[in-house]
């Protein structure tokens, strides 16, 4: 085991405080990183974080803040990242930057090209010495592979092993399991753990309480500009930790339900549909199903990933082939087989994917906001500029999207702030029934909090909902009933209670 500090401390940053102009982004924060741990750190968005990690990488240089920053018990003064680096400190950023042209092993040895003067470079040595540090450390590449050919996790564990590579005394790891899989992710945390027995010290910043209580040995809490709470492991407890990122009691993250009538109309009846697979034409995706939602009603599609719960979403929506069964509106209308016809006949679809699917990533909060009404905003082809900013900024501020202006480009704002810009674009069309899928995928506690309440508000005014969530606690204490799907069959319904996960999950994997 190698030691990568002196003393109890790999890092400590005292007293951090930081404004930009009247805005007070970071008040007064301490925080100590203990030798050898993997600590966690965690706040919603606009907590914090993303200055703190800032300062601490040299992006803002010494002298922009005040405090100070101490590594291996020693105080250094960062003015660039370059510094940061050459102190110790290795920060892997949430977005893939590798070079594709270049092989593994050349991406690994970039950062040391600049330092290594005029010492000859042998690409049958460099190889080998990376293939020994990979295997000594974990990590599942393969030296002389070309960085184009691997996948996108593969690229994350990439830029976790040219970071390693310097050899840090503290690494950061920003949101790493963003866009990984489960078995991804259980590979990530293998080479953290691994990481730990060797004496490396890790930052983990992260908004999944989860993995904190999987994989952290401490953790400290930011919210609004300041450390609000820390703890080491003995004395995790997952309600605790929400609790104190949200700053409010874990009870009120989920808005109380409310009652759906017996005699509610029906305002979508399913009978007998078979969806098509779209990656295999002509084939079903799942048995014929049938079902009814209600007007003021949550109706939770439940299953695991590939189980055919998106499949129906984009069927109702016309983006996937019906191959047989009947789709009636409530008052007994069968609309057309276009998406143009499913949005006039009132159905609105929040896709999974926000980024490629959901959101023009080339325009404003406000253009993205509008482009679902840009017919009802223009005149003889002229666009009424002065209505379209006074419903962008409505809805922007009843949905508490941050920041206020509505001319900022979507591509700026966090996870949940986009994902609310998203839901509100739906919004605008007034629909009837609304269907979500994976409304709260990437974003924070507090995010997750509001679509929560802005779910709840939908349905109180009468919408009904169709909800697919892989997260099965947020599914059951949101939705009223649960229909569940396993092997390509109906499984049963069951209604939405956050007791009742192990009987929703053993549904999911085709138990009885």
């Amino acid at each position: 085991m190698s030691e990568k500090s002196v003393g109890p401390y790999a890092l400590e940053m005292s007293h951090i405080s930081k404004n930009f102009g009247p805005v007070i982004a970071l008040r007064d924060v301490d925080l100590k990183i203990r030798n050898g741990y993997i600590h966690g750190l965690i706040g919603q968005n606009g907590a914090g974080k993303s200055t703190l990690m800032k300062i601490l990488s040299g992006y803002y240089p010494n002298g922009t803040f005040d405090g100070e920053i101490i590594v291996a018990g020693n105080k250094v003064e960062l003015k660039s990242p370059r510094d940061a680096q050459q102190s110790g400190i290795a920060i892997v950023p949430q977005e893939i930057t590798v070079a594709g042209t270049l092989t593994v092993a050349e991406n690994i040895l970039l950062s040391e090209f600049n330092n290594r003067g005029l010492k000859l470079y042998s690409k049958r040595n460099e190889d080998k010495t990376i293939e020994t540090f990979l295997a000594d450390n974990g990590i599942p590449l393969v030296s002389s592979q070309l960085v184009d050919t691997l996948t996108l996790p593969q690229k994350q564990i990439l830029m976790i092993a040219s970071a390693l590579y310097m050899n840090p005394k503290v690494l950061v790891l920003d949101e790493p399991t963003s866009s990984l899989t489960n078995d991804e992710i259980g590979t990530l945390f293998a080479i953290v753990r691994n990481l730990k027995v060797k004496g490396y010290t890790t930052v983990f910043i992260t908004h999944k309480i989860a993995e904190i209580m999987d994989l952290c040995d401490s953790v400290s809490i930011l919210r609004d500009g300041q450390v609000v709470y820390e703890t080491d492991r003995a004395d995790f407890n997952s309600d605790t930790l929400i609790s104190n990122m949200i700053g409010r009691s874990i009870g009120e993250l989920y808005p109380q339900k409310n009652i759906v009538n017996a005699d509610a109309p029906i305002v979508l009846s399913v009978t007998d549909l078979i969806v098509e697979n779209p990656r295999k034409p002509g084939e079903k995706m799942l048995d014929a199903i049938s079902f009814e939602l209600r007007a003021g009603e949550i109706l939770g599609l439940g299953g695991l990933v590939g189980s055919g719960r998106t499949e129906i979403l984009k069927a109702l929506f016309r983006e996937n082939n019906v191959l047989a069964g009947k789709i009636q509106l409530g008052d007994g209308k069968v609309y057309g087989d276009a998406i143009p016809d499913a949005l006039n006949a009132g159905i609105a679809y929040i896709t999974e994917d926000r980024k490629i699917e959901g959101l023009l990533f080339n325009m404003t909060i406000r253009g993205n906001l509008t482009a679902s009404i840009m017919e009802t905003l223009s005149a003889k082809g002229i666009l009424k500029r002065k209505s379209e900013k006074e419903i962008a900024h409505q809805t922007s501020k009843s949905l508490s999207v941050k920041p206020a202006n509505i001319e900022e480009m979507i591509g700026n704002l966090s996870g949940g702030n986009q994902q609310k810009v998203l839901i509100g674009k739906s919004l605008l069309v007034k629909p009837l029934i609304f269907m979500l899928d994976e409304p709260t995928k990437g974003v924070d506690i507090a995010s997750k909090a509001e679509i929560y309440q802005i779910i709840h508000d939908l349905v109180e005014k009468g919408a009904g909902v169709l909800l697919v969530s892989s997260e099965f606690p947020e599914l059951l204490a949101i939705s009223h009933r649960v229909i569940v799907f396993a092997n390509g069959k109906y499984q049963g319904e069951m209604v939405g209670d956050i007791d009742k996960e192990h009987e929703l999950m053993l549904m999911a994997i085709g138990g009885k």
